[in-house]
Parts: structure tokens; C-alpha cells; sequence
């Protein structure tokens, strides 16, 4: 059977300081190895989401500002659509300043709260004006078990996979997981969520929220596969649905060579 998947990137023009486009290259490609049709389009300011038209959503991070102009725009044109989607098994993917933005509200270091998109139970808040706490740096987790366990079943072939991801991380937003929440993995090096958390990203059914940038996808190829094939088994309802094995030799390669030189 051939299989097609819809990408949709969220505000592309002002969410991408991060070089977080590398995620949607490695979506793309590994559909393209996997013989997978891929389609990426992108959703910006102005323009009303529909909902049941993606498989997948991906939104970066940015500037304050740019942050803040987004949520007026997503209110009026976005949130319904994708709040049903997202309510429905659609999976989404926010990174960084995306990831703060997913949640309720960011809460400003002179306490002023702003708005966020309402669509993961979590809340954001900036340092005080006494404390500068800034967390920056290379991050090592380990994958919630619930998650690596479902990870196991995504390849044709049986695979080992590592339980870890790692990444780079820069936020001075902390922040916190509410009710109906998971995190995505335990901190074992680096910040995470916030300071003094111990644990990084967060999960709600199919969305998924992480610090990790510059990008995350590369140097985890585990699991840029488990959200394609969380993806696929929503969209064609197989819940057994599984994904050629690759190679990823270089991609495991840059994943280890963190571990050892950070680990």
C-alpha cells in the first residue's frame, strides 16, 4: 500500500530563528527513503487553518515579539481547527519558543502574563527581576518508558533504538506541566523543562513540546520515525501500521558522539 503524509509549518516567516527547519527536512526525507509521499505546506498569518486537512503539524520558535504576534492571529483563525485536530490524535510538534507558545499562558519577568495558544496544558514564566536564571547548554534525556516502549513497535524489523535524545538547548522561559500532561523524558544532562525540574518536553495524546533546537530531528532519527508513524497509523486507522528500517549510520553516529562527549 502506498502511503502519503501532510505536513503542515506553522507561521514559517516568523517562527524559524532556530534553524528548526532542519526538522522538516528530516520529516521529508525519511518519508521520501521510505517510499512515503510527503507533502509540506505552510500556514501563516492571515490564513484560516482547516481542520482534517494535515497529519502533522510543526511549529518553531522566535523572538518575543515575533511570538506574541502570532497569538491574536491564531486565536481568531487558527484555534478551533487545530485544537479539534490536535483533540483527535493529529500529532504536533512545537520546539523551543513553539513549545511555550503550545501552552496557556507565558508570565513575563515584571509579571505581566500573555496569551498563549491553549492547545497542551502547560504555563511558561520568564526569570524574575532578581533572578537571571538563563538554561543553555547541550541536553542528554531519557524517553518517558511509555513512549520508548511504543517507539519499539514502529520498525518492520526489529530494531535497537536508544532510550535517549539529545539536543541544545537556550530558554529563560521555565516551564511547568498542568494536569493531563506527561513529560516527554528525564533530564540527565541540561535543564529541560526548567531549572529545577529534572524532566524535558511535554506529551498530551499526539502533541508533543520540546526545548531542544538547532534542531532536534537530525541527531534523533528514532524519533522524527515515531511521530511519522504515529502520523500514518491516525490518518489510515492501523494502529499495527510499520516503517522500513534505514540505515542511519551518520544519524546515530551524531547522536553517540553527544553522549560520549557530554554524557
Amino acid at each position: 500500500m502506498a502511503y502519503a503524509l501532510t505536513i503542515t509549518h506553522l507561521y514559517p516567516d516568523y517562527l524559524n530563528l532556530y534553524g528548526d527547519t532542519g526538522n522538516l527536512i528530516v520529516l521529508r526525507r525519511r518519508c521520501q527513503w521510505m517510499g512515503i509521499d510527503c507533502t509540506v505546506k505552510s500556514l501563516t498569518m492571515e490564513e484560516v487553518a482547516q481542520s482534517g486537512q494535515t497529519d502533522l503539524y510543526f511549529m518553531g520558535g522566535g523572538q518575543d515579539l515575533d511570538q506574541v504576534a502570532v497569538v491574536n492571529d491564531f486565536h481568531q483563525l487558527k484555534y478551533e481547527a487545530i485544537r479539534a485536530d490536535t483533540e483527535a490524535g493529529v500529532v504536533f510538534l512545537g520546539v523551543c519558543g513553539g513549545y511555550q507558545l503550545m501552552g496557556n499562558t507565558f508570565l513575563m519577568g515584571n509579571g505581566e502574563a500573555t496569551q498563549g495558544l491553549g492547545i497542551i496544558n502547560v504555563n511558561t514564566r520568564a526569570p524574575g527581576t532578581d533572578v537571571k536564571q538563563r538554561c543553555i547548554g547541550n541536553l542528554i534525556v531519557e524517553i518517558n518508558p511509555v513512549t520508548y516502549a511504543e517507539m519499539q513497535t514502529v520498525y518492520t524489523a526489529a530494531r535497537d533504538i536508544p532510550q535517549t535524545l539529545v539536543g541544545f538547548e537556550n530558554h529563560s522561559g521555565q516551564t511547568y506541566l498542568g494536569d493531563g500532561v506527561e513529560p516527554l523524558a528525564k533530564t540527565i544532562v541540561g535543564f529541560g523543562n526548567n531549572a529545577t525540574a529534572e524532566y524535558e518536553g511535554a506529551r498530551y495524546k499526539n502533541v508533543f513540546g520540546s526545548y531542544m533546537h538547532g534542531s532536534l530531528l537530525p541527531k534523533n532519527p528514532h524519533f522524527a520515525d515515531y511521530l511519522i508513524a504515529l502520523a500514518l497509523r491516525r490518518k489510515y486507522a492501523d494502529a499495527t501500521l510499520t516503517l522500513p528500517t534505514l540505515a542511519d549510520t551518520e544519524e546515530f553516529a551524531a547522536h553517540e558522539s553527544v553522549i560520549q562527549r557530554y554524557g
